[in-house]
């Protein structure tokens, strides 16, 4: 199915949800590539490169992702106009992640610090190491824990079906009598309330 938008055709599941979760996808990759490059931004400093010209080489690795390899040729791009540190900080600007800002702000510091700088690089990078990791875990956890509410909450309901075909007189004495009736809607309430209650869990921040 097609919709018509700005003059041309488009598929219909391109809608905002699918291109949010493609941006987060876009952004995590970029964050995860973050602290390898800090690592070879330090190795370059630590050969005597300046900031600048260290920054560029780490960002034509084979391994670096597209969407970071666009950004930092961007930067590089200002850089030659408008000097490092300015064009760190609109990179900044276009790119709202508290990685990218990390990193922008750590190698602003290495402007003026030249070689010196490179373990503060390299700590930056195992401590995003560090947290993307503990955020990977976290995300493992949680769709666990999304998964066991899913099949908590769906075996009321399975338990309710599976008792309808085995016994014939259920479904009637379900809809066809008051107490019936009052059971079935007792139970739906609860399975209701469970299935907010659960939500309210699994989305809980610690």
């Amino acid at each position: 199915m097609l919709t018509a938008g700005s003059g041309r055709f488009r598929p219909f599941f391109a809608t905002r949800p699918v291109a949010a979760a493609r941006r987060r996808r876009r952004d995590a990759a970029l964050a995860a590539a973050l602290p390898d490059l800090l690592d070879r931004v330090a190795g370059g400093l630590r050969a005597g490169a300046a900031p600048h010209g260290a920054l560029a080489d780490a960002a034509a690795g084979p391994d670096v992702p597209e969407g970071l390899a666009a950004d930092l040729a961007t930067v590089s791009g200002r850089a030659g106009e408008v000097g490092l540190g300015p064009a760190l900080a609109t990179w900044v600007e276009e790119r709202p992640l508290p990685a990218v800002a990390a990193v922008a702000a750590a190698l602003r510091v290495t402007v003026g610090a030249g070689g010196p700088g490179a373990p503060a690089l390299e700590g930056l990078a195992s401590a995003l190491r560090d947290r993307h990791d503990a955020a990977a875990e976290v995300a493992a956890l949680s769709a666990q824990a999304r998964l066991s509410a899913l099949v908590v909450g769906a075996a009321p309901l399975a338990s309710l079906a599976f008792s309808v075909l085995a016994d014939r007189r259920v479904a009637p004495t379900l809809i066809a009598t008051a107490p019936g009736r009052g059971c079935l809607l007792a139970g739906l309430v609860l399975e209701g309330l469970a299935a907010v209650w659960m939500r309210r869990i699994v989305r809980c921040e610690w």
